[in-house]
């Protein structure tokens, strides 16, 4: 009897080298409250105590944020880690895209040349070595839609009064970057057993901090559900319904992915995990997986592995995944409405 290959967070492959070590150790560290996190914990006071400072030079004035000059939606999160921004950024853009609006996405550009700064990234196929995975992914799946790349959202928010003045833009990521205001802040909360601050968990502030600053909280099952994954074959014969497959990702919850493939009626056999963001340019990287299986990856690993030159023969995959507000027929109305009203009070200004 064949048992599918569950993916968890913690499958990450271990590395010699000392900084992944030190990531993987705050990794399992993160995923419970074990020993090592009430260890951390009194640190996690401190962080708390300076995160709290910190914030309170911008509640008491003291320091001014920088209020955009274009209608600005953040979709953040409160943890270290994947929670889903990105498909869910995706699906707001697409959704105000199909009712006339503009849109322009604003992404770090996490571990490329461009994170520092910002840039408006060109028209065009995007030098992933350049640009970044996310930034190259999104310009990949909306190839028309404008994109500025870079971790100063306020030198971002300036590009776009500059250049895209009558669009939105929508921050991927970006919660605590306090020099900006959006005018929207939407958090999403993951699923998680630890909700100790950092170093003792994977929290960036305190839970009911960050909730007090946002507009909206929304989580996994409440108030977000995914979509039917869809299939694209790149490479080789189509993907069946049922078909056993090996996947291959580096994402920020692989457990929901693989979870999606299995809802979706796919058999997950054999994956290789890799830390959020990895390059998928090491040179034993598929000598793990069977070359005789369908290889099923994620759009924003599928931008990085072909570069590889040893893909030939493989029959290759992209499993999209998207979410979707459970209520979209509350979500999307009252969020169309902010914008109509922030198009008005900024243009009149």
């Amino acid at each position: 009897m064949l048992v599918s290959y569950q993916i968890r967070p913690r499958d990450v492959l271990a590395c010699h080298n000392p900084l992944n070590l030190v990531k993987k150790f705050f990794e399992d560290t993160w995923a419970t409250k074990g020993m090592a996190a009430w260890l951390l914990l009194p640190s996690s006071f401190l962080y708390q105590l300076g995160w709290r400072g910190y914030l309170a030079i911008y509640q008491l004035g003291i320091k001014k944020a920088h209020i955009p000059e274009v209608p600005t939606i953040c979709i953040g999160n409160l943890t270290a880690g994947g929670s889903g921004k990105t498909p869910f950024t995706l699906a707001i853009a697409e959704h105000l895209m199909s009712t006339g609006r503009k849109v322009v996405i604003s992404t770090s550009g996490y571990g490329s040349p461009k994170y520092h700064g910002a840039s408006v990234a060109p028209s065009g196929e995007l030098d992933i070595d350049i640009w970044g995975d996310e930034s190259t992914m999104f310009r990949t799946l909306l190839p028309d839609t404008p994109l500025i790349v870079g971790h100063d959202r306020v030198e971002a928010a300036k590009l776009a009064a500059k250049n895209f003045a009558d669009h939105v833009m929508l921050m991927d990521d970006g919660f605590q970057h306090l020099r900006i205001k959006p005018d929207i802040s939407i958090i999403i909360e993951p699923e998680v057993e630890n909700d100790f601050c950092f170093p003792a968990g994977p929290y960036r502030e305190p839970i009911s901090v960050g909730h007090s600053r946002a507009d909206r909280v929304m989580t996994y099952g409440a108030d977000l559900i995914a979509r039917p994954i869809t299939i694209e074959n790149v490479q080789g014969e189509p993907l069946e319904k049922g078909s056993r497959v090996a996947v291959l990702c580096a994402i920020g919850q692989p457990h929901r992915f693989s979870n999606a493939l299995l809802t979706a009626g796919y058999q997950v056999t054999e994956a290789v995990v890799k830390a959020d963001h990895d390059r998928l340019d090491a040179g034993n990287l598929l000598e793990k997986l069977n070359p005789l299986l369908p290889l099923v990856v994620t759009a924003k690993d599928f931008v990085k592995l072909r570069k590889r030159q040893n893909l030939e023969g493989r029959r290759i995959s992209i499993a999209h995944y998207r979410v979707t507000p459970r209520n979209e027929h509350e979500f999307y109305p009252w969020i169309e409405s902010i914008i109509d009203e922030l198009h008005k009070e900024k243009t009149a200004r």
